[in-house]
């Protein structure tokens, strides 16, 4: 191999700077970086780090969940890189790099692209949390307790009623007048 190139990207607000450290550690003499993006697919840092790789170049990534937004993108990038004589290696997912030194089964595989994809709708899930509280949306099922029912069970609380009863004047558990009322 010619050299080694290391990609990464910013995911739930942490820095990339313990990834760029690792890809450092592990051998990588130029890290590529993104930071995180409302558009996932916009990723200016990833651009380059393709386009910079040569034939028998190493792209070193510290989990696949970083280089790309979903399996069927990791698997056209690394179908890429093969065509193009570029090694894939990740440091987290051994049975997911292209490298003849670790020759994993078909068993091996499927199992890290599992995990790989639980770990991407995990990384979806929180970026779409965080964008919704960016934009003052609450994620989450809407609570059943709205602001008139709070009304009606502080009435009702002040008034020496329990918590069942006002639950079940309300037609709601009683969990969630004990949470409404404890939150107000």
């Amino acid at each position: 191999m010619s050299r080694i190139v290391g990609y990464t990207r910013e995911i739930d607000g942490a820095g990339a700077a313990g990834d760029v450290a690792e890809l450092e550690r592990a051998g990588a003499v130029q890290v590529f970086t993104d930071v995180a993006s409302d558009k996932p697919r916009d990723r200016p840092g990833l651009a380059q780090c393709l386009a910079s790789l040569a034939r028998r170049d190493e792209l070193l990534v510290v989990s696949s969940d970083r280089l790309s937004p979903n399996l069927a993108h990791l698997v056209s990038t690394v179908a890429d890189l093969t065509d193009r004589g570029v090694v894939f290696r990740s440091l987290s997912e051994p049975a997911l790099c292209t490298t003849a030194e670790i020759p994993a089964g078909p068993g091996e595989v499927l199992l890290a692209l599992q995990h790989l994809q639980r770990r991407l709708r995990g990384v979806e899930t929180r970026a779409g949390m965080v964008s919704a509280s960016a934009q003052g949306r609450h994620p989450g099922r809407p609570s059943v307790m709205t602001e008139e029912r709070i009304a009606i069970a502080r009435e009702l609380r002040n008034h020496d009623r329990s918590f069942s009863h006002i639950a079940r004047v309300l037609g709601v558990s009683t969990s969630a007048v004990q949470r409404a009322l404890r939150a107000s």
